[in-house]
């Protein structure tokens, strides 16, 4: 009875010595910002646990396969003499772990392949981070106790939050700044779209008339003029274009997101009801796609606020299987397809060209009082999927 109390006791006091410590880490290790604070920190921690003569924090690069080093901690300050090479996973280390679990194994690969005994890795694998390894080698003569072992087995888990936390940080750090330059372009692009380049469409269809009209013919001089002010109108057009190009917005990868967010603002300033949906899986696209299709989404939004005193908007982003779908149905005055001024509407032609060149195809379906229906199609061939499910 004396042992089993005594074995109980030792048990007891080893649980709370866990928790204590999984609780300061987690603490400490929460409050870290900065990355490199933080894999120094992580780095340090086997030589808080045990007899510890160098440690290692190491991130697999998910394109080769290799592992890089993100921080390194010896017992005397210095780099490694042992001839140690960290970077040689061994079977254990390249095991697929469960996403957001840790797995801690002794490391029986060294410099030449050879068995070692006091090389250890703590294997983490988050949602938000690659592959990422704790390594550590003992000092010579040292071992880990089995308490040392159960204590590492359990922080794992703790380490992983704490890299998620701080992907998630930095994603939202990301969002914030992106809004910010965002906003900031969408005040100089929406006055370049809507002042210079309108001005410029109505400039460049008059000069088309005149430049028709007989009675203005018989003059060379003015005939002249009208084909000089007509390459200089082309010519402005073709810079605000170049203009608009450059200082779209850069998206970040949660598109629909982004649509949602751009939508909502639109129809709190325009007093409509917004229904938005979205379906399917997330697809990571090139940045000038990504601008593409919010440049044509933003252009299709402004013509709902600007002409269709509509009540209610009905949104549906589908990605699917090989393209993504965008719908804009309004219950607004609608309008005739063949009554439509180029000059008031001429944002929707630099829209359609723009989406020519990627092979998308716009269709608008409208009548007078029966509201319209704009749907945007973007093929997404050779483009790679992300597993963001919605």
């Amino acid at each position: 009875m004396i042992e089993l109390f005594a074995r109980s006791n030792r048990a007891y006091k080893q649980a709370v010595r866990v928790l204590e410590y999984k609780h300061r880490l987690s603490l400490e290790l929460a409050a870290q910002d900065d990355w490199d604070a933080l894999s120094k920190q992580i780095t340090e921690i086997p030589a808080n646990v045990a007899g510890v003569d160098e440690a290692y924090l190491l991130v697999q690069d998910p394109h080769c396969g290799e592992f890089d080093q993100a921080g390194y901690w010896h017992a005397n300050g210095m780099s490694s003499t042992s001839g140690w090479n960290p970077f040689i996973p061994c079977k254990k280390c390249l095991e697929k772990q469960p996403v957001g679990g840790a797995t801690f194994h002794l490391c029986n690969a060294s410099a030449n392949g050879a068995s070692s005994s006091n090389v250890h890795s703590l294997g983490l694998r988050g949602p938000g981070f690659p592959h990422t390894l704790l390594k550590f080698k003992l000092r010579p003569g040292m071992k880990l106790l089995p308490d040392d072992e159960r204590l590492f087995e359990s922080i794992g888990d703790e380490i992983v939050a704490v890299l998620q936390l701080h992907q998630d940080r930095k994603r939202l750090s990301e969002m914030q700044s992106a809004q910010v330059a965002m906003a900031e372009r969408r005040i100089v692009s929406t006055f370049v779209h809507d002042q210079l380049g309108q001005n410029l469409g109505y400039m460049q269809l008059k000069l088309d008339q005149l430049s028709t009209a007989e009675s203005l013919q018989q003059s060379e001089t003015i005939k002249t003029q009208l084909q000089h002010l007509r390459e200089v109108a082309n010519k402005s057009y073709e810079i605000v274009r170049d203009i608009l190009k450059k200082i779209q917005p850069e998206t970040i990868p949660h598109l629909t997101n982004l649509l949602q967010e751009h939508a909502k603002t639109v129809s709190r300033r325009a007093r409509f009801e917004l229904d938005f949906s979205s379906t399917g899986h997330l697809v990571v696209l090139p940045s000038n796609m990504q601008q593409l299709i919010f440049f044509t989404f933003r252009e299709i939004i402004s013509n709902v606020e600007k002409h269709a005193k509509a009540d209610n908007v009905f949104v549906v982003v589908a990605w699917n299987e090989h393209c993504l779908d965008i719908s804009v149905t309004d219950d607004g005055s609608g309008f005739e397809l063949d009554h439509v001024d180029a000059a008031e509407h001429f944002g929707l032609e630099i829209m359609k060209e723009r989406i020519a060149a990627v092979k998308a195809q716009l269709s608008i379906h409208s009548t007078t009082g029966s509201g319209t229906v704009v749907s945007l199609s973007l093929p997404l061939a050779a483009v790679t999927k992300v597993a963001y499910e919605h």
